[in-house]
């Protein structure tokens, strides 16, 4: 694939906000109505490194669940322009499936392509049910910068991801759960936002599992979907053709200066869950 000159990217990213906003003043309704019957009813909106992957073959190995063939379309900001027809064909073999879903953690990020991401979602879903994975945000955001660093070697050092501006919004804000949580709040009750925890995910598979089932309103029928008891490992560092790279060192300071800013959200996710302050070590 060649890349975009800085013209040519910069034209297609007015052009995409362009189309966002005629999406969300209703200029495509008549386009994407052609899907409607077949479209998700519930979508994984994040976070990135916190088993989604995982998650996602989870569903797929589920009877009553179609799930995309693609785990992030990214559909409902940086892919829009590639069309409702390109969106729907991940679903029309799954119209007669109970639930239809996927899987895009870009759509809990900060990035300039997805801010219009909930209201984008609410306007042409509905008031579909949403599934939110969490990690702990130091944990998390150690691995994501391992992975894009596996991907492109030039991207900015582990200690400079505050000062990047490009790296923070991607990186660091995918941290700020209760930041990118209160997006959605402004468009869907929270009853119809299932948030979970990946280290449950990873220690009590089967009691995690079974909640989100239960609000999905299935039967869990963990014996299909559960390896010997546990899920399926996804997505590992050094996999997918991207380097192996080391977990970075700390240096000094720039822990604690990270933690001043993602405590404070963190906990406010925590408090949004109704788990406890200390579900998350701080003393890494």
């Amino acid at each position: 694939m060649a890349f975009l000159s800085p013209i040519n990217s910069l034209s297609r990213s007015i052009h995409l906000q362009q189309q966002l906003k005629s999406s969300l003043a209703g200029k495509h309704d008549h386009i994407a109505s052609v899907h409607k019957q077949y479209l998700p009813n519930f979508i994984v909106i994040g976070a990135a490194k916190s088993a989604t992957t995982s998650l996602a073959k989870i569903m797929k190995k589920h009877k009553d669940i179609h799930f995309s063939s693609a785990k992030e379309p990214k559909f409902f900001g940086r892919n829009y322009l590639r069309g409702w027809d390109w969106y729907g064909h991940f679903f029309e073999t799954g119209r007669d499936q109970l639930l239809r879903g996927e899987a895009s953690t870009m759509y809990s990020s900060s990035s300039y392509e997805f801010q219009y991401t909930p209201q984008l979602i609410h306007h042409h879903l509905g008031l579909i049910k949403l599934i939110y994975v969490v990690r702990h945000p130091i944990k998390r955001l150690i691995s994501h910068w391992r992975h894009y660093r596996g991907k492109h070697p030039d991207c900015p050092n582990f200690e400079d991801l505050l000062r990047v501006k490009s790296m923070r919004k991607r990186i660091v804000d995918a941290s700020l759960y209760h930041q990118q949580l209160t997006r959605y709040l402004k468009f869907f009750p929270a009853d119809l936002i299932h948030c979970m925890i990946y280290e449950d995910l990873i220690s009590k598979p089967k009691t995690t599992l079974s909640q989100m089932f239960k609000f999905l309103g299935v039967k869990p029928r963990l014996g299909k979907v559960l390896r010997k008891g546990k899920i399926p490992t996804q997505n590992m560092a050094g996999s997918k053709g991207r380097a192996f790279v080391e977990i970075p060192a700390w240096p000094p300071g720039f822990q604690q200066e990270l933690l001043e800013i993602i405590r404070p959200d963190a906990e406010l996710m925590l408090q949004h869950m109704g788990r406890p302050a200390d579900t998350w070590d701080w003393s890494l």
